[in-house]
């Protein structure tokens, strides 16, 4: 069996640096689906790949996949909550992670000592993260300002280097860059790289959605697929969005046309004249409940009203007496009537 592990995430790390032959690639593409563990797996040294692929970085892969072997077989593939020690790690756990959803695991601690080109001490990798709620003005080294939605991480060094700030996103946050015309703020984001020098923008990119979408709020945005010239990339302004598909690579501009976008930060919902249908979704995201309609009907009913801090039970009785309907609350589900 050990054998077996050894043989498997060797495959892995030839996969991610593009080494697999033909036949080595299809062999570790069925490995990856054959579980969620194994997905996790994979996309958590993704994400470490992400946020250097322009350093050389020394980590010790068995010992990793060791360590999230135990904690699968002591907590069950459904609540693994593994922080991964890489070779001579210093990880700091910001934030309690306590309750948090497998989701976020895949992003969840494969952080060490960065070296940075030329003789540099090595750095300390920090790691901000949510679980069940937001996580409200974090600081960066920079000055920079985080606020992060739940079930994401933020992975960002101890100290920028001299010459570029990088960090790197599992889920959504809002960032106000600091100012820093020497040192470019990029952000790795699942496969999209995000380039400012002072701005303030949403960017969310949580691992299992297949997107990464960028709103820009203030100032000016550089966004281009990972491993391309940032040249090449699409420029965003105020009131503008890029959608990033990771199935075709590409990058989708258009404008923000939901007001909703930030609710999850500023806790207010505005409607107008908006179907229930798009009510529903944004309902969806801001409580994390999903919504089972049996008429359809009602769907196409119109609302117009703004709600500030309201429970979502409260929303639910207001939507009640507007439209006549039932709602029916369960385990993560409301169904309406």
């Amino acid at each position: 069996m050990r054998l077996r592990e050894k043989y498997y995430k060797r495959l892995v790390s030839k996969h991610l640096q593009g080494e697999t032959t033909p036949e080595e690639e299809r062999i570790v593409q069925q490995w990856i689906e054959r579980s969620s563990a194994n997905k996790k797996f994979v996309e958590a040294e993704k994400g470490l790949l992400l946020l250097t692929q322009r350093k050389p970085v020394t980590y010790n892969l068995d010992n990793a996949w060791e360590k999230m072997q135990q904690r699968i077989s002591q907590a069950g593939e459904s609540k693994v909550v593994p922080v991964y020690p890489v070779y001579r790690a210093k990880i700091v756990r910001i934030a309690s992670l306590s309750g948090i959803a497998a989701m976020l695991l895949m992003a969840v601690g494969w952080f060490g000592w960065l070296k940075n080109s030329g003789n540099e001490a090595a750095k300390t990798m920090l790691q901000l993260t949510s679980s069940q709620t937001v996580v409200d003005d974090a600081l960066l080294p920079d000055g920079s300002r985080i606020t992060l939605n739940t079930r994401s991480v933020l992975n960002y060094p101890e100290q920028f280097a001299h010459h570029i700030r990088e960090v790197s996103i599992f889920g959504e946050a809002f960032f106000e860059v600091s100012s820093d015309a020497q040192r470019p703020f990029i952000i790795h984001a699942s496969g999209l790289d995000i380039q400012v020098l002072g701005t303030s923008f949403n960017v969310e990119a949580y691992p299992d959605a297949g997107f990464v979408k960028v709103a820009v709020n203030t100032g000016k945005v550089l966004v281009y697929p990972s491993g391309m010239q940032p040249e090449s990339g699409t420029l965003l302004q105020v009131g503008e969005t890029a959608t990033y598909s990771q199935a075709t690579g590409k990058v989708l501009k258009g404008v923000v046309d939901d007001l909703n976008f930030l609710s999850w930060k500023t806790g207010v919902l505005t409607f107008r004249e908006t179907r229930l249908a798009d009510v529903f979704k944004a309902l969806e995201k801001k409580y994390e409940t999903k919504f089972t309609i049996d008429n359809p009907d009602i769907l196409n009913e119109r609302l117009t009203a703004r709600f500030e801090s309201e429970t979502l039970d409260q929303v639910l009785e207001t939507l009640e007496l507007i439209f006549e309907l039932k709602f029916v609350s369960g385990d993560s589900e409301v169904i309406v009537h």
